[in-house]
């Protein structure tokens, strides 16, 4: 195995059992609240880079999510958009909408959620072409300040990792 990815996979380790002995957290409760010090209202910006294998393996260098912290119920959603840039061998565009589900896990710094992503890619090369484009994603971010933090997102069709800003 390569020393990155035995470097990713030890961090992943490290990012997903720390919490898990946390001995005064409520448990009773991590389904149904935010993590991070996301509240109702909150409108989350990632900005991030990763490498992408939905229709091929490649480095996409631009990748924008934006979503809005919206409760349904007790259970803490967020909803928005995204638009990935890959401007290799022509241009490529895709966009569309995401909704993930978080829940709340010792430290009170990290966010964790399972997202869901559905759109279209667009490449705009000779011939010009578009095709259906969905994918799934869990993913951590650790807040460093109440505004700033960095994220990191494991799924299909992409790996990620960026800065992550919440207003």
């Amino acid at each position: 195995m390569r020393k990155s990815a035995k470097g990713l996979i030890a961090a992943l380790v490290l990012l997903f059992a720390a919490p898990l002995s946390a001995g005064d957290f409520d448990w009773s409760q991590f389904w149904c609240n935010y993590g991070g010090g996301i509240e109702k209202g909150d409108l989350i910006v990632n900005i991030d880079t990763g490498l992408g294998f939905g229709g091929g393996f490649g480095w996409n260098p631009i990748m924008v999510d934006v979503a809005i912290a919206l409760p349904i119920w007790k259970l803490p959603f967020t909803f928005g958009g995204y638009a990935t840039i890959n401007p290799f061998g022509g241009f490529g565009l895709t966009v569309g909408g995401e909704a993930a589900y978080h829940v709340m896990l010792p430290p009170e710094h990290l966010d964790v959620y399972a997202i869901f992503r559905i759109g279209a890619l667009l490449w705009f090369g000779d011939p010009f072409w578009g095709r259906p484009d969905w994918g799934t994603a869990l993913g951590a971010t650790w807040y460093f300040t109440d505004l700033i933090g960095v994220n990191l997102e494991i799924g299909y069709p992409a790996l990620k990792a960026g800065l992550s800003l919440k207003f």
